[in-house]
């Protein structure tokens, strides 16, 4: 069957059903979450299965009519610890929270299999010889997804801010990782649309309006739809990103689990736009096309065995 065919059937009840199991990539006890690995309809996929988040609002409700089954298995007055579970008619809290990537590439799998990462070093000339080829080698359709939504072909309902301007516009939506409620775990993401931008070593100081538009939007929409203000929010981009189409993260100070937020990984937008007005205007290359970057990578990561190889040259 084609990814076409795979588009085509809807990930219902019926096509979750076929799941062929073949093995766990990855587990957090921490998060209650877990990766797996299998087919759907014949096709690869991933299936992360996370108990969801409870609304602080909807807690006290819950712990007096919304619970059966209370199992209490610890005991020492006055600590008690107890299972239970909810009751059905609590169908506005769902168990679960699934994401789906069908059809699943290897370079999918790879992102969510636990391995161990190593720090390594990235000079300009490692970017030249081992990352530009690397994201060049990524065929058009593998951000088919990205253009969909900037194109409003998907996800259209779900965009909080749209600007289609070729060089300055960018759309902002929820990233797919916040469940929508819990605003201590905010999390939205700026997707650019010009698509001349793969990662923050392609900006230069011709870049800085797209920049600074995204930060007042991304404030702006942050405290008047979630009454999020400023100085609870991160704002920061990725190097090496999960997709070589140019993003922000927006999201909450006080979201738990950033994994994605770890030194050499995260950079700040504010500390991006500051980098670019210290660059020399074009043709001259930026400052982050001349830094050298340190950074962790898993060891399952496509880049890694390149740059693993050119580390005595660093």
């Amino acid at each position: 069957m084609s990814d076409t065919d795979a588009d085509l059937k809807p990930c219902d009840l019926a096509t979750l059903a076929t799941f062929e199991f073949e093995r766990v990539l990855m587990e957090s006890t921490t998060t209650g979450s877990v990766y797996l690995l299998g087919k759907l309809h014949g096709e690869q996929a991933i299936i992360h299965v996370q108990r969801t988040a409870i609304a602080s609002d909807s807690a006290p409700v819950l712990v007096k009519t919304g619970l059966e089954n209370v199992n209490v298995f610890l005991e020492n007055r006055p600590y008690f610890s107890a299972n239970a579970l909810l009751t059905r008619t609590a169908d506005s809290l769902p168990d679960l929270a699934l994401k789906v990537i069908w059809p699943a590439t290897e370079v999918h799998v790879k992102k969510y299999t636990a391995q161990a990462r190593r720090v390594l070093r990235e000079t300009p000339a490692a970017y030249a010889s081992v990352v530009a080829p690397y994201i060049a080698s990524f065929p058009p359709d593998r951000l088919e997804w990205v253009y969909a939504i900037l194109e409003g072909r998907k996800e259209a309902d779900r965009v909080l801010f749209r600007d289609e301007d070729a060089a300055t516009g960018f759309v902002l939506t929820p990233d797919l990782k916040w469940d929508g409620v819990t605003l201590n775990a905010l999390y939205l993401t700026a997707l650019v649309q010009t698509r001349e931008i793969r990662s923050i070593r392609d900006l230069k100081r011709e870049h800085i309006p797209l920049l600074q538009r995204i930060e007042t939007q991304a404030y702006a929409t942050a405290a008047e739809k979630y009454g999020v203000e400023r100085g609870q929010l991160r704002l920061f981009v990725h190097y090496q990103p999960s997709y070589y189409h140019f993003h922000v993260h927006i999201v909450h100070v006080q979201h738990e689990i950033m994994a994605g937020m770890a030194v050499g990984q995260a950079h700040m937008l504010a500390d991006v736009i500051n980098w670019l007005e210290l660059s020399p205007p074009s043709p001259a290359p930026s400052l982050l096309a001349q830094m050298t970057f340190n950074y962790a990578l898993g060891t399952e990561h496509g880049l890694y065995a390149g740059l693993s190889a050119v580390q005595d040259d660093a």
